[in-house]
């Protein structure tokens, strides 16, 4: 998953103001040595996650007691309304290909941050950042073409899925290197992370169908009722390298953050040990202690 340019030259600008604006306002620097206390921080980065999970929104079958793309596309209400946008010659249609290669997409990940420092070099670390995720995919319909030609017709449209992701962690901060303005550090520890499903839908035309687990139950023939999804949460770790610069009051941190989460969005889903990774920047203030 390459890193988008527009994002990464925003982070390195947003570095770069954070480090002028420092060194412009209070912005003295004192000993290092005197680094200690409780700092509260904020974090903004860029996620590039595992994208393994994604296979939820793809519209393949998976659970027997919910529909998959191929047959919520075969219900006589739904082709009514499909062959009315697409037309008579689509009389016939058939899903033709599922998504191939389903993913997500790289979002902006923001949380805060709070830290107490033992001395320069230690310090205990805890953090609380949110992604809000999208996937997305093509799948394609097939029809027979009644112009005279043997080819058939293809049509493409995509299916996606959203979720809100949290990720908690606590951690162990170290500084390495002897005291001085700029350093390097090292960050490791456990990670929570929470995942709440929001929608599942594809386009056809001006209708938007949700098929976010749709089960044909109810008293209507045509009736279609969604089973609740339950937040899924998942215990991994993380391991992040970054330097970090220092001020008066402030830090800041310019880290490359790589977590390993298994998660499992449905029952049956293979759910392995995979990395994500996210670049981000942390400005942490030192609210007491020495220093201050």
């Amino acid at each position: 998953m390459p890193l988008d340019h527009k994002h990464l030259l925003f982070l390195l600008s947003l570095c770069c103001g954070m480090s002028v604006s420092a060194q412009d306002g209070e912005l003295h620097v004192v000993d290092p040595k005197k680094k200690k206390g409780f700092m509260v921080g904020l974090n903004i980065g860029y996620l590039l996650p595992n994208d393994e999970p994604a296979t939820f929104y793809d519209g393949t079958p998976k659970d027997p007691a919910f529909l998959d793309l191929n047959e919520y596309l075969d219900l006589w209400f739904i082709r009514d309304q499909v062959i009315n946008t697409l037309g008579d010659l689509a009389a016939n249609y058939r899903l033709s290909e599922y998504p191939q290669e389903y993913r997500y997409n790289d979002a902006l990940s923001i949380g805060g941050h709070v830290r107490y420092q033992f001395n320069w070099t230690h310090a205990v670390v805890g953090d609380l950042n949110y992604a809000r995720l999208r996937s997305a995919g093509i799948f394609v319909i097939e029809y027979a073409n009644n112009t005279g030609a043997t080819q058939p017709v293809y049509e493409s449209f995509e299916i996606t899925g959203e979720e809100d992701r949290m990720n908690m962690s606590l951690g162990y901060h170290v500084n390495l290197g002897a005291p001085s303005e700029f350093g390097l550090h090292l960050e490791f520890g456990p990670m929570l992370t929470s995942v709440r499903v929001r929608n599942n839908q594809f386009r056809i035309g001006d209708r938007t169908y949700n098929i976010l687990r749709a089960q044909t139950v109810g008293l209507a023939a045509d009736q279609l009722i969604t089973a609740p999804i339950p937040t899924v949460t998942s215990l991994g770790g993380y391991g992040q390298l970054g330097a970090n610069l220092e001020f008066h009051k402030f830090t800041v941190d310019m880290a490359l953050r790589v977590s390993l989460e298994k998660i499992a969005l449905y029952e049956g889903q293979e759910a392995r040990y995979r990395p994500s990774y996210l670049p981000f920047l942390r400005l942490v203030y030192r609210v007491s202690g020495k220093g201050s």
